[in-house]
């Protein structure tokens, strides 16, 4: 599998092109915990504060951050991506559109929002179209997991939401039974978030899933009361929550082409020996 470096020309340093993002990038992001509202490159922090911080949690490409950023000058977005080449190319997208209330942050080891950000700092959460890890010993790696809601918590302001929005039903359906297990009270919850909001900013990746015939999933929701015991309980792998007849689905969830195709492959195998369909394992 060719990875994101392996696509990049001879010769691309990373650490020369973030050295030379610095009015988008940032590399202390310890630093600022506690007061990311006064954020500036260079020069020190902001005498006029900014009056939200919105954390773009895996902004990838970083099109549909610089666009909320450019919308919304009163607010500090900051993004965060465990792949180096996505940060500089949202920092130099920043840069090059002229957009100063946009800030980048390179997350290798994914370590803990914490470490970044202090309690009550962030004024919402937003995960777009975030990597589902289909499998379940990935589960954990997925931003919507039981112990990341939990540890998005008390960064988040009182009534601040956590939003989503993915192209995987799959994704979208085991987010929503984690949520229940975090304590999160949802807003409004929807297949199709392009119709609530028609004016958002699209995405690069957004736009190319669309046109293969995806719709919009997702929700928005706040922290309430805090649950009793924490204790995952919900099914992992995300073939638990495709629909029960594979043939009609009219979009398959990228990521899980594959995994669909030898269902139902298998399916048809079944009914040509006239034997029952084969069902999907609850895991």
């Amino acid at each position: 599998m060719r990875t994101t470096r392996s696509r990049l020309n001879k010769g691309f340093s990373l650490e020369d092109r973030l050295a030379g993002a610095t009015q988008s990038y940032e590399p202390n992001p310890s630093g600022w915990r506690g007061r990311w509202s006064q954020w500036a490159p260079h020069e020190g922090s902001r005498v006029d504060a900014y009056q939200h911080v919105v954390l773009d949690l895996g902004c990838g490409k970083g099109e549909y951050t610089v666009e909320c950023a450019a919308a919304r000058p009163d607010t500090l977005f900051v993004g965060i991506d465990v792949d180096g080449v996505c940060v500089v190319r949202c920092a130099e997208r920043a840069i090059a559109q002229g957009v100063t209330n946009a800030v980048f942050v390179f997350n290798e080891e994914d370590r803990d929002l914490s470490d970044f950000f202090a309690e009550g700092e962030l004024s919402a959460i937003l995960l777009n179209f975030p990597t589902p890890f289909p499998k379940k010993k990935k589960a954990p790696l997925r931003l919507t997991y039981l112990d990341r809601l939990m540890a998005y918590r008390p960064l988040l302001a009182k009534g601040a939401p956590l939003r989503l929005r993915t192209d995987s039903m799959p994704m979208h359906e085991f987010s929503l039974t984690q949520l229940e297990l975090a304590g999160y009270e949802l807003l409004w919850n929807t297949d199709d978030v392009r119709s609530l909001f028609p004016e958002e900013p699209w995405s690069g990746y957004e736009q190319k899933l669309v046109a293969q015939g995806a719709s919009v999933h997702g929700f928005a929701a706040v922290a309430g009361p805090e649950p009793e015991a924490v204790q995952q309980t919900a099914p992992l792998s995300l073939v638990s929550y495709l629909p029960d007849d594979l043939e009609d689905m009219e979009y398959v969830p990228h990521g899980m082409q594959g995994c669909v195709r030898n269902m139902r492959g298998r399916n048809r195998n079944r009914r040509a020996r006239g034997l029952p369909e084969w069902k999907k394992p609850i895991v």
